[in-house]
């Protein structure tokens, strides 16, 4: 009871702002509505998320910041109050953050770095749409589309989730899909429209997986074995293999479900994952100490609660901020043993 569910449902939010509305948002997937989110309706909500992406064109990394406030009208229903896009740029020879995109209440600036454009007055007429929701989907506008793109391929892994649904492993909705959809009940799909780009391919993948998973046994209808809990495994490991990653994976405690000797294979595939993928980062929260074992102090982040509305209630602190848990690191203690030993707990102010 930290808060680390309540992070990863504001970043959902957050994408399916971009994507549908905020209105649509607030109501979708069992949401209770804006008024009943926000913990205080007089002020606004705001979300502030520096990206670095990557910029095949440019063959090196671009650095944007995105900025969104949601207000609560009077009847209780969400408005985009304002949004900024700001990039680092290079102004006279030298990196400067220069804002591109700034909007208040429906109306303001755009500037266009493509065609080289500044300052074009531009309003939204829908309250409840982000201009980047517009001018992310615009060939031409290439800072915002890149930007749309990365929150339009964050994923929300839900398969540890109860709500999975036997409609996909029943024989229902034929046909090949390309991605793993959040529960992964679709795995069937997915291995259907591998087979059908490449036997070959499909093979190997599926190869792949078997050998990393030694309990699993080769059977016929691949998709109903996933039933079990140690094959669980099977679809996390299938999502790293997406020929298109994703930008950011968010997982809860991905260790659920599995056994103690399936949560080593999942970590260092995960690791793996992000060697690979540069512009890709895995965010999960976990109660178990093992599968941050192969991580460095610097990747951990504690949640704290404090209860106290006064003092921002959820405080939130990077492990690799502690001198003593870097010097044990360094010293090659892991952060799983770290963790156990109770050195990521938080310090009295007397101690």
């Amino acid at each position: 009871n930290t808060g680390k569910t309540s992070f990863m449902g504001c970043m959902a939010f957050l994408r399916d702002t971009i994507i549908q509305g905020c209105a649509v948002a607030s109501i979708s997937y069992g949401r209770p509505g804006f008024a009943n989110m926000t913990p205080d309706i007089s002020k606004p909500s705001v979300f502030r998320i520096f990206f670095k992406l990557e910029d095949k064109n440019a063959g090196k990394p671009k650095f944007i910041q995105y900025e969104l406030s949601i207000v609560t009208s009077r009847f209780k229903s969400p408005i985009i109050d304002s949004e900024k896009v700001i990039i680092l740029a290079d102004v006279d020879g030298t990196k400067k953050p220069l804002t591109i995109l700034d909007i208040e209440q429906g109306k303001g600036t755009i500037v266009n770095l493509e065609d080289g454009t500044s300052g074009n007055a531009i309003g939204v007429e829908d309250e409840h749409l982000t201009a980047l929701s517009l001018y992310g989907k615009i060939t031409g506008y290439r800072d915002y589309v890149l930007l749309y793109k990365e929150i339009y391929n964050w994923f929300f892994c839900s398969f540890s989730s109860e709500e999975h649904s036997s409609y996909y492993y029943d024989g229902g909705a034929p046909g090949g899909h390309k991605h793993l959809n959040s529960t992964g009940s679709n795995v069937g799909n997915v291995l259907e429209y591998i087979r059908m780009e490449s036997e070959e391919e499909y093979e190997r993948i599926v190869n792949e997986i078997e050998e990393k998973i030694p309990t699993m046994k080769k059977k016929k209808n691949l998709p109903l074995a996933l039933k079990e809990s140690p094959n669980k495994l099977f679809l996390y490991l299938l999502l790293l293999r997406d020929s298109r990653p994703r930008s950011t994976i968010f997982i809860e405690t991905p260790d659920k479900d599995l056994y103690h000797d399936m949560v080593d294979v999942l970590s260092d595939e995960m690791r793996d994952y992000t060697m690979k993928n540069h512009y890709c980062q895995i965010v999960f929260s976990t109660h178990n100490p093992y599968i941050i074992e192969t991580l460095s102090p610097k990747e951990i982040w504690v949640f704290e609660r404090t209860f106290e509305k006064e003092s921002g209630d959820v405080q939130i602190r990077c492990a690799g901020a502690d001198p003593l848990v870097m010097e044990l690191f360094h010293q090659g203690v892991g952060m799983g043993s770290i963790w156990y030993g109770g050195h990521l707990d938080s310090k009295n102010e007397d101690d």
